[in-house]
């Protein structure tokens, strides 16, 4: 019966607040009454009026509430420190690795040079390196 009263208190807050939605809501409001003994409307909306009004001011949670509330939070933050962990290890590594890339860049550069110094290149000219066009997948030095 409550449900029917909040209902029909929801479309007179529409009409109030919205004119143009008015004959809209009338006309909800008359069918919602429509199936209902006038009687027992009456009825309704006197206890509708004496129903008191709710005080949201201090609400206490009930403890089943509050614990699922706290589980949570612990799961949250174990779930941030996991993801902290992560990050860390993973930073960690990618330095690692982006050494060893640089370390082998490094030394091939190294190679690259020493092989020019005993191919005996010309130290002043540029030369690029390329697979021998004799298709033997050897390197060769072209020089620019």
């Amino acid at each position: 019966m409550s449900v029917l009263n909040k209902l029909l208190g929801m479309l007179d807050e529409l009409k109030e607040e919205n004119p143009e939605l008015a004959n809209k809501a009338l006309l909800a409001a008359e069918t919602l009454k429509a199936g209902v003994d006038p009687e027992e409307l009456e009825s309704w909306e006197d206890e509708a009026e004496e129903e008191e009004e709710f005080d949201d001011t201090y609400i206490v949670v009930s403890t089943e509430d509050t614990q699922k509330f706290f589980g949570n939070k612990e799961k949250l933050d174990s779930e941030i420190l996991d993801y902290g962990i992560y990050m860390r290890d993973h930073e960690v590594k990618k330095n690692l690795m982006l050494e060893r890339i640089e370390q082998v860049r490094s030394e091939n550069e190294q190679f690259l040079r020493n092989l020019r110094e005993n191919y005996k290149l010309d130290p002043t000219s540029a030369y690029s390196v390329e697979i021998d066009a004799a298709d033997t997948g050897n390197l060769a030095f072209v020089k620019e």
